[in-house]
């Protein structure tokens, strides 16, 4: 049997859902279950900010004229917190999928205050299975 029907794990947890995470890093055309969803987020975060806080840590001990590397240590932070919020991003559109909503109200926080509270609450609504373009089998 598939560990995974429709990117859901049978008993989400934090590693199984931060595996789904890392698995559907750039996909956004499926469906994400809400508990996989806090999981993985849960669990991606812990995973980001460890990395980020190693990489934070390293480049405020290296000297201050070690251009070269302090530059490479930078780049990779960046890049560690660009693939958080791509994860974070499309891990969102998925858990929308799965509310029968498009994902562009993934937008929502554009309008200020009030758009992030709107989503949060969208991502915390339970699935809707009726009618869902998004179907459960992969």
């Amino acid at each position: 049997m598939k560990e995974s029907v429709w990117n859901e794990s049978f008993r989400p947890g934090i590693f199984a859902s931060t595996k789904l995470y890392f698995q559907d890093l750039f996909v956004g055309a499926k469906r994400m279950s809400r508990k996989d969803f806090w999981w993985g987020f849960l669990g991606m975060s812990v995973v980001a900010f460890v990395i980020m806080g190693l990489l934070g840590f390293i480049i405020t001990k290296m000297p201050v004229d070690d251009f070269y590397w302090s530059s490479i240590v930078g780049v990779a932070f960046a890049i560690t917190w660009g693939y958080y919020l791509i994860s974070i991003f499309t891990a969102a559109i998925r858990r929308l999928h799965d509310r029968k909503m498009r994902g562009w109200w993934v937008l929502l926080p554009i309008i200020p205050v009030i758009g992030d509270i709107a989503l949060i609450i969208l991502l915390c609504l339970p699935q809707r299975d009726f009618g869902n373009q998004w179907n459960r089998t992969l």
